[in-house]
C-alpha cells in the first residue's frame, strides 16, 4: 500500500505540469448503441441473456412487427466430392460412459514405467468401436522423443493397420506431435502417465469401426479416460479408414496421414483436461479442444467452423471474395434460438450439433484475440484448483481470475462480437476477432483473414426464450428496435451499426471523454485503479489502452506517455 501511495504522489506531482491534448484519432464505421432511451438503433441488434445459469430462459416477447421476416439470400452448398467424409465427436459421450466406471476404480498405485522399442507387441482393451473384439495386440511402429506409434498387428480386412497403408506415416505422425508437444504443454498443462507410462504418449492407429459408408460421418479419433487405467497409459485412439485412407469417387484411394494432426491435437487437449481437471464440463473443454486446433493449425479450426456456424459452406469453385452479408437463421436449430454458451447437448441433430461446436471454437478464439493463448492455461490453472466447472457459478470465479472480466460482460461482447465483427482498432477491439500466428492464407484459398467469411445469423420467427448465455441477432424494421411489452425484463440489447455514415470518434485513453488525451486522462485511470474513484463502461473502455479487460497503473502510464506524444 505505501509502494502504490508513492507512486500514486509522484504521479501526481508530475501529472500537473505536463502538456495537453496530444493524441491520435482512430475513426470507425460501426456504432454500437446500448442506452436504449429511444430504442436501440442498429442495422442489427443482439438480444441477450446475461445469466450464467443454463437454466434461466427469458423470453424476447412477441416481435411480430418489430423485426424483418425475410433476410439473406440463398445458401451456399459445397461443389464436393460426394465421398467426402466429416467428421464427427464421440468424447462427450464417452466420458459419460467412463465417469461412473472411473467412480468406482481405486486410484491406481505407479508400477514399473513400462518401456518399448519398436517392432514389440502388446495387448490393448479397445473398449469402444473395436474392428477386432475387445482385446487387440498392436506393435509398436514408431517411437519418438514424446509417442509411440502403435498399429493393430492384424491384417483382417476392417482393420487397416496403419503401416498397411503407407509405413512412413508413423514416423511422421510421431514428428508432427513432437513438434507440437511444447506448445501444448505451455498452452494447456501436462498429461498424465498413468500407472506405468514412461511419459510418452500412446497413439493407437486403427480402424474406429463406426460403421462409416461413403458421404458420412466419421469418428476420426477419441480419448477415453478408462484407457488411462485399464492399460495404465496414456492413449489416443486414432482412425485409419476413413482417417487416413478414404476411397474416392474414381473407384480408387486416397491417403493422408495430415488428416489425422487435427484430431491429435485436438484429443490430446483432452487428455490434458482430464489430467489436470477431472470431469469437466463439455462446452469449456471442447472449447479449449478447438482452441488447440488453431494454435497448432492455424485456420484449421476457424476455416470449418465459420461455416457451420452460419450454415454457409464454401468450395474451391466458388467466389471467396463475396461471402455473404447476411444468413437467415434455421427455426429447427437450437443454437439460433439462443441455446445457452455454458450447455451442451449430445442429443441436438447432428447439424445443430455442428453449430454448437462453431460457438464454443469461435469463443475459444475470441479468448485468443482478446487476451492471448496463455489464457487457456490459466482457465485450465484455475478449473484444477476449482473442482472443474461443477460447483454452481465456478465459472464465474475461474472467468474472473483468468480474465479480469466477469463472464456476463465477456460474453456478452462475444456474442456482440459475432454480428459487429469489427477491426481490432475499434472498441479497443472487444468487438473482434484476430487470426493465430502464423495462419498462411496460400492454404484457405488465399482468403487473408478467415473472418472476413462471418456473416449475422439473423432470427426472422415470432418470439424465442434465450438461455443464460445465450444471444439472437434481429434486424429491426426502420433501423431502430423497441424491446415488447412483454419480453423479460432481465435481456440486455445492444445495437450494431456496420459502416453507418456518421463515423463513430473514438479515442483510446480519453477517459474524460472530452475529445483529448491529457494528463486528466491519466490522472483518472490512476486514480480508478487505486480505488479512489469509479467509471462509467465508456470510460473504462476508453482506459483500457492495453486491451486486457481492466483499467490499471500500467494504461494510466500508457495514457501519460500518449499524452506527452511519446507514443500514438
Amino acid at each position: 500500500m505505501k509502494k502504490a501511495a508513492a507512486f500514486a504522489l509522484a504521479f501526481l506531482l508530475t501529472a500537473f505540469c505536463l502538456p495537453m491534448g496530444v493524441s491520435a484519432r482512430i475513426s470507425t464505421g460501426t456504432l454500437i448503441d446500448t442506452d436504449g432511451s429511444d430504442g436501440y438503433s442498429g442495422d442489427y441488434v443482439v438480444a441477450y441473456n446475461p445469466s450464467t445459469a443454463v437454466s434461466g430462459s427469458l423470453s424476447t416477447g412477441n416481435m411480430t412487427g418489430l423485426i424483418e421476416t425475410e433476410v439473406g439470400g440463398a445458401k451456399a452448398v459445397p461443389a464436393a466430392d460426394p465421398y467426402a467424409p466429416y467428421m464427427i465427436d464421440v468424447d462427450a459421450q464417452l466420458a459419460g460412459r467412463a465417469m461412473p466406471e472411473l467412480e468406482k476404480l481405486p486410484v491406481p498405485e505407479n508400477g514399473t514405467r513400462a518401456s518399448y522399442n519398436v517392432g514389440d507387441t502388446r495387448t490393448f482393451m479397445i473398449m469402444n468401436y473395436s474392428p477386432a473384439g475387445m482385446f487387440m495386440e498392436f506393435k509398436v511402429l514408431y517411437k519418438s522423443e514424446h509417442a509411440y506409434v502403435w498399429t493393430p498387428t492384424s491384417t483382417a480386412e476392417n482393420v487397416y493397420p496403419l503401416d498397411s497403408i503407407d509405413p512412413d506415416y508413423a514416423r511422421m505422425a510421431a514428428e508432427m506431435f513432437d513438434s507440437k508437444f511444447d506448445l501444448m504443454q505451455s498452452s494447456f498443462g501436462d498429461h498424465d502417465n498413468g500407472s506405468s507410462g514412461d511419459g510418452r504418449l500412446n497413439l493407437l492407429y486403427y480402424n474406429i469401426d463406426d460403421g462409416w459408408e461413403p458421404g458420412q460421418g466419421y469418428i476420426g479419433g477419441y480419448f477415453y479416460a478408462l484407457d488411462l487405467y485399464t492399460a495404465g497409459m496414456p492413449i489416443l485412439n486414432i482412425d485409419t479408414y476413413p482417417g487416413v485412407a478414404r476411397p474416392s469417387s474414381d473407384g480408387g484411394m486416397i491417403s493422408d496421414i495430415s488428416y489425422t494432426y487435427s484430431t491429435i491435437v485436438h484429443e490430446y487437449q483432452h487428455l490434458i483436461c482430464f489430467s489436470q481437471c477431472g470431469a469437466a464440463d463439455t462446452w469449456i473443454n471442447e472449447c479449449m479442444s478447438a482452441a488447440a486446433e488453431e494454435i497448432c493449425f492455424p485456420g484449421s479450426s476457424v476455416y470449418p467452423r465459420i461455416q457451420s456456424w452460419t450454415d454457409h459452406y464454401y468450395s474451391q469453385a466458388q467466389d471467396w471474395d463475396t461471402p455473404p452479408v447476411e444468413v437467415e437463421y434455421i427455426p429447427e436449430y437450437s443454437l439460433y434460438n439462443g441455446y445457452s454458451m455454458y450447455d451442451w447437448s449430445n442429443d441436438l441433430p447432428t447439424d445443430d450439433l455442428l453449430v454448437l461446436y462453431a460457438q464454443v471454437s469461435l469463443f475459444a478464439q475470441y479468448l485468443y484475440s482478446r487476451f492471448g493463448n496463455t489464457v487457456f492455461h490459466s482457465i485450465m490453472d484455475n478449473m484444477s484448483t476449482g473442482g472443474g466447472l461443477s460447483a454452481p457459478n465456478s465459472f464465474q470465479s475461474i472467468c474472473l481470475a483468468a480474465t479480469g472480466v466477469e463472464p456476463s460482460e465477456l460474453v456478452k461482447n462475444f456474442r456482440v462480437a459475432l454480428y459487429a465483427n469489427t477491426s481490432p482498432d475499434e472498441y479497443g477491439g472487444i468487438y473482434s476477432f484476430s487470426m493465430q500466428p502464423g495462419y498462411d492464407p496460400d492454404e484457405y484459398y488465399g482468403v487473408q483473414d478467415l473472418y472476413d467469411l462471418l456473416c449475422p445469423v439473423v432470427f426472422t420467427g415470432a418470439s424465442c426464450s434465450i438461455k443464460g448465455g445465450g444471444a439472437i441477432c434481429i434486424k429491426p424494421t426502420g433501423g431502430v428496435y423497441y424491446p415488447p411489452s412483454d419480453a423479460a425484463s432481465g435481456l440486455v440489447y445492444v445495437g450494431i451499426t456496420r459502416g453507418g455514415e456518421e463515423p463513430h470518434d473514438f479515442l483510446p485513453g480519453d477517459v474524460d471523454m472530452n475529445g483529448i488525451v491529457d494528463s486528466v486522462d491519466a490522472l483518472l485511470a490512476l486514480r480508478y485503479a487505486l480505488g479512489i474513484v469509479e467509471l462509467n463502461d465508456e470510460q473504462l473502455l476508453h482506459g483500457d489502452v492495453d486491451q486486457n479487460g481492466t483499467v490499471d497503473s500500467v494504461d494510466a502510464l500508457i495514457i501519460l506517455r500518449m499524452s506527452l506524444g511519446i507514443i500514438r
